[in-house]
């Protein structure tokens, strides 16, 4: 394994603690991360709950909301017995048990989102609820487990959970994403004390609603967007209620797969409260306790650190993504953000109001992704834990699109969360010491087919065809920087899922892959330019199938912009039966299409934007 990076900040050097088992290489700014690459093959309003001590929350002009993630006291009575190698050697450990629980989900998993598109992640909270280690997988559902875990105990409190309990939660409004991120915490108690919280969220396949996968855009209600669960026991005391794993069958369009990826979850969360426990007799609960405290402060202190180097600096920056379903307007997106005492404040006052369909990002989503952003400008070497949250407070205002009142659908937010990714990012890199950066993909192109497959081989003895569902998502080029070329065909900011093999589209789906290719050309002309786009061609293989087909950045005004006299990124596009006389051009939100057998559907990402004046780019550069 390789030796870990290490980082020298003001009076100490800081070694990095990030996974060197994955070495495949990484866009940056100032050796900044920009998203993990891996090959082609997450009922009371947020703003009206009390958060437990760590988390503070205000209500703010406008009605807005803020949190921000504070330092939890530590029991100064109690002496400390450790030195930082033992504190690191601790966090590598946590980070070791997340990875392990992430290998048991995806391996005890039924859907291709998961074990073969990586939409899930894993993570393990403090007592407190703070994130201590995650597994590297999807950074925009990362974040919000700390949200999620806020609100959850206000509803099922601390005190009351029991070993062998998992609580599962869903809702938008109650600190999670959309209602396919289905969210799961099990307690970790040793000597009966609770000394961890194992957390999964996956996103399932289909949980109900009208139409297959669920996520319509033109939903205008969350209610639209299949079952909601508040806060609700799903194991108590290691038995499960079986009331609502039967609800759930029977409100889905894949039992089979539901279910299997829900005990998928509760598998993971078994894996790392049996670590856990391990780890807690090794150490003792009180040092135990002590070294989660550590760990925290480490990243909060490197964070803090790494923010006073711009003390005083104020920044803005303005993105806009189509909406063309309540509203030709496009959604605008507008960021502030300032540094004040070691401290950030990323506030999006002067976004667009929430919209009547299922674009709006709720607020644990809008946290999540700029936290992300400000890491990754200005601590990627730091640890991968709630510590670095301290000093991140973020503000959207009530009612606005990143903060949208229930009960406004969300079940298409990824597209205004990657959004806020690159809002925060293209305000950040105006700070001095922050290397240029041009805009991303934040197409997102998506396709998403469900019916019954009529082809006569596929029938079972019975003669009765079987139902499927399939969804697939696309990355393309991601912006390029100061330093060098963008990377071609990621799924950029929080996603960093990977695209479905066709092998496994084919097998589960009358749907045929024709092609997967680069677009030569459509990364950003500049000194250095930006990553290329990702183009792909499906085929129906029967009739009577129902397609979605969703894109972003198709219009001149969304494309991923050009840095420092750079090009911007080519745009995205989706077409029908493409190269035929019958070729048509789709919308940015193709709802509920039945083409029929032998149709063809082609869907292409954006191109990332160029940086730099394309006449001093040296000629054979790569990325």
């Amino acid at each position: 394994m390789a030796r870990p990076a290490t980082r020298s900040l003001p009076g100490r050097e800081i070694c990095s603690l990030r996974s060197a088992e994955r070495r495949i290489p990484r866009p940056s700014i100032s050796g900044t991360i920009l998203a993990p690459v891996r090959p082609s093959r997450d009922r009371p309003s947020f703003s009206n709950m009390t958060p437990p001590p760590w988390c503070c929350l205000g209500r703010l002009p406008r009605g807005s909301s803020m949190v921000s993630f504070v330092s939890r006291q530590p029991d100064m009575n109690e002496k400390t017995t450790f030195d930082a190698l033992t504190r690191d050697i601790f966090q590598r450990r946590l980070i070791g048990i997340a990875e392990e629980m992430s290998a048991s989900l995806r391996r005890a998993s039924y859907s291709s989102i998961i074990w073969d598109m990586y939409d899930y992640s894993c993570a393990i909270l403090s007592p407190d609820g703070e994130i201590l280690a995650q597994a590297e997988t999807i950074p925009a559902q990362l974040g919000i487990l700390q949200v999620a875990c806020r609100d959850v105990v206000k509803v099922i409190p601390l005190e009351t959970w029991e070993d062998g309990d998992a609580i599962i939660c869903n809702d938008p409004y109650q600190g999670c994403t959309h209602t396919p991120d289905i969210v799961l915490f099990s307690p970790v108690i040793h000597d009966g004390k609770l000394v961890a919280i194992a957390a999964t969220i996956a996103h399932h396949v289909d949980i109900g609603g009208k139409t297959p996968c669920t996520t319509a855009p033109d939903n205008t209600e969350v209610f639209g967007e299949g079952l909601i669960f508040p806060p609700l026991r799903l194991v108590s005391k290691g038995v499960p209620n079986d009331d609502l794993f039967r609800m759930l069958a029977a409100n889905v369009r894949h039992p089979q797969s539901s279910l299997g990826d829900l005990r998928a979850q509760i598998a993971g969360c078994r894996t790392a409260e049996r670590r856990l426990k391990e780890l807690a007799a090794r150490y003792g609960t009180n040092l135990f306790l002590q070294l989660n405290d550590a760990v925290l402060a480490y990243g909060e202190n490197y964070m803090t650190a790494a923010l006073r180097e711009r003390e005083g600096v104020v920044v803005s920056a303005t993105v806009q993504i189509e909406d063309e379903i309540a509203s030709d307007e496009p959604i605008t997106m507008v960021c502030r953000a300032s540094v004040s005492d070691g401290c950030i404040q990323v506030d999006f006052s002067g976004t667009s109001d929430q919209r009547a369909n299922a674009l709006n990002c709720p607020y644990a989503s809008t946290v999540s992704l700029a936290s992300y952003a400000v890491k990754t400008a200005f601590a990627p070497d730091s640890p991968q834990n709630g510590g670095f949250m301290r000093p991140i407070h973020v503000i959207a205002p009530r009612g606005s699109v990143l903060n949208p009142k229930r009960p406004a659908a969300v079940g298409s937010r990824h597209y205004a969360a990657q959004a806020v990714a690159e809002v925060v990012l293209r305000a950040l890199c105006r700070m001095p010491g922050v290397a240029g950066y041009a805009g991303s993909q934040i197409s997102f192109p998506a396709v998403k087919a469900g019916g019954f497959d009529t082809r006569p081989e596929r029938r079972n003895a019975n003669g009765e065809a079987p139902y499927f569902i399939i969804t697939d998502i696309m990355g393309g080029g991601s912006g390029a920087t100061a330093q060098g070329d963008g990377l071609n065909a990621i799924d950029t900011h929080g996603g960093n899922c990977s695209i479905l093999s066709a092998e496994i589209m084919e097998t589960a789906s009358p749907v045929r892959v024709l092609r997967t290719e680069l677009v030569e050309g459509s990364g950003g002309k500049g000194a250095h330019e930006g990553g290329m786009a990702l183009r792909r061609e499906y085929e129906l293989l029967c009739d009577g199938v129902n397609v979605n087909v969703y894109v972003q950045q198709m219009r001149d005004y969304a494309r991923p912009w050009g840095e420092a006299g750079g090009a911007p990124g080519q745009a995205a596009g989706s077409h029908l039966n493409p190269g035929t006389d019958r070729e048509t051009a789709l919308p940015p939100k193709a709802l509920a299409l039945t083409p029929g057998k032998g149709a063809v559907i082609r869907l292409q990402s954006s191109g990332g934007g160029g940086w730099g004046d394309p006449a001093d780019r040296v000629e054979g550069q790569s990325a």
